[in-house]
């Protein structure tokens, strides 16, 4: 039986219908330059439940566990809120904290969370402590948070990227090992980062939003009823990026900004990105990261190695440990 990683790399070597590539586009902004939401799947989109005959040939799991439409809006949900918190770690401008507070954007977000409410109550709660400071005369006191907890070194007083969390020496190869898995899963997804995107494979903004292309190829999957094969593959690689990448990190990473930026806007957006993370585990069975995870150890070596080896070219997993 091939692993996930396996079937991550038949989607690389194109085995997969060609639904499941990012096609070019004229995008909205996305940092995956050639991903745009609108190509068959949208994250605000209607959608129709297929004739009574089409459903039976779906996927049983997916019938047993409250039917086709509500398994289409829970993934269309989750695109959506792994959008908005992509968009929300991005630099901060007036323009878009401004967007980010519209009536459009908030309601589609608040139709991502009822529709998560009832399976993710903590998100919700969450949420609504984040929306109350969404208003766009907060966005100055938001931008100096934004500063203090990341500054404008590399590096910051709150790593933004995977790599800063960990112990580079109970694994030497921690940095060019999880920069190479990252590359792999998108170039295999056929995902490539925006040219002026200005971050590394590892930085939150891009872990986030590709979660958000996976969700959404999960409802366009169930949508238009691709085999189960498809859909399982866009499931397995959902699991496998949490358990490895972004469920790995991102608590510790969020309760650090907490408890840094105490009451404000960015701290209780640190509180939502924690409950909603720690909530998909959950939904795909793995145990999240430890909130106390370690900031490593800067080592100058290690970065060199990083920025000069060349496996980021690998495909996911090859480095993996048996």
């Amino acid at each position: 039986m091939p692993t996930p990683s396996e079937e991550v790399r038949s989607a690389k070597c194109g085995v997969r219908n060609d639904e499941w590539a990012a096609r070019p586009a004229k995008p909205p902004r996305s940092v995956f330059g050639n991903y745009h939401p609108k190509d068959g799947e949208a994250l605000s989109h209607d959608v129709t439940s297929p004739p009574a005959g089409e459903q039976d040939r779906l996927h049983g799991s997916v019938a047993a566990s409250g039917g086709l439409q509500e398994a289409i809006d829970t993934s269309m949900a989750r695109a959506s809120l792994y959008r908005f918190l992509a968009q929300a770690y991005e630099d901060p401008t007036e323009e878009g904290w401004t967007r980010m507070a519209t009536s459009d954007c908030l309601q589609i977000l608040q139709s991502a969370l009822r529709t998560l409410a009832a399976t993710c109550p903590a998100v919700a709660e969450t949420a609504d402590a984040f929306l109350s400071q969404l208003r766009p005369e907060a966005f100055e006191s938001f931008h100096a948070s934004y500063l203090a907890a990341f500054g404008h070194a590399a590096r910051g007083r709150c790593p933004l990227n995977e790599i800063e969390y960990g112990d580079i020496k109970a694994d030497p190869l921690f940095q060019p090992h999880r920069l190479a898995d990252l590359a792999a899963f998108y170039h295999a997804f056929g995902l490539e980062v925006a040219a002026d995107a200005g971050e590394r494979q590892d930085h939150i903004c891009l872990e986030l939003e590709f979660m958000c292309v996976l969700a959404a190829k999960e409802a366009y999957a169930l949508e238009h009823q691709l085999d189960t094969q498809d859909l399982s593959l866009c499931r397995d690689a959902q699991k496998q990026f949490l358990r490895e990448h972004l469920g790995r990190w991102t608590p510790a990473f969020a309760r650090r900004l907490a408890r840094m930026a105490g009451g404000t806007a960015l701290g209780a957006l640190a509180n939502l990105t924690c409950a909603f993370v720690e909530a998909e585990c959950a939904r795909y069975g793995i145990a999240p990261g430890s909130e106390d995870l370690l900031l490593r150890p800067v080592d100058q070596a290690a970065e060199s190695m990083c920025n000069s080896c060349g496996v980021t070219q690998l495909s996911p997993g090859a480095l993996a440990q048996p």
